[in-house]
Parts: structure tokens; sequence; C-alpha cells
């Protein structure tokens, strides 16, 4: 069934968690990712997600963020780390360096 659920994600052009996870991705238990979900595949060995988390539909999560290479020539790279009990509503971005605490709900985009 992993290898079946591996397959169809990368038909989609997405990354599976349990992939994820070989590369160093650390999640806990009881963790819902939806359709469209991108977690920051270069640098997820950055991100921690904690227990019973979920990700709504084309959630985004970043631990590097290269947007100002062109201007300055860095990256910011910086670890990312979701708590437990927490709902990220869809659409949310949630970029290096960012801390989410437990029990928290982060509405839609």
């Amino acid at each position: 069934m992993k290898k079946l659920r591996s397959i169809l994600y990368r038909l989609r052009g997405e990354v599976s968690t349990e992939d994820l996870i070989k590369i160093g991705l650390k999640v806990g238990k009881n963790f819902r990712r939806n359709e469209h979900c991108i977690i920051d595949q270069s640098h997820c060995w950055l991100i921690t997600i904690g227990d019973n988390v979920t990700l709504a539909p084309n959630v985004h999560i970043l631990a590097h963020d290269a947007s100002m290479w062109a201007d300055t020539g860095y990256t910011r790279i910086a670890p990312v780390n979701i708590g437990n009990n927490v709902f990220i509503g869809a659409g949310s971005i949630i970029l290096p360096g960012v801390t989410i605490g437990n029990n928290v709900v982060i509405g839609a985009a």
C-alpha cells in the first residue's frame, strides 16, 4: 500500500510523507496531509511536525527561502517546528524559522 501511495504522489508531481520521512522529515502520531501540500523536500530534515497535526489542501511548509538570492547572494535556511494538536488551514504558507506552538488553529491562507 505504501508503494502505491508513493507512486500516486509522484504521478501528481508530489512526494509522499513516507518518502520525506526517509530523507529526514520528523512527524508525530496522527499526522494528516491533504492533497497538494508541499513540504520542502530539499530541506525537510529541518522540519519537525508534532502529534495530531492536520494540513489542509495547498499548505506549503518551507525551511528555505531563496527570494533574496538575486539581490544578496544569500538564501535563508532555518528550522520549522510545528507543535501538537495543530490545524493549518488551506493555502497557508509556513516560512523558515517559524515555530507554531501546541493547540493552534491557523486559518486559511
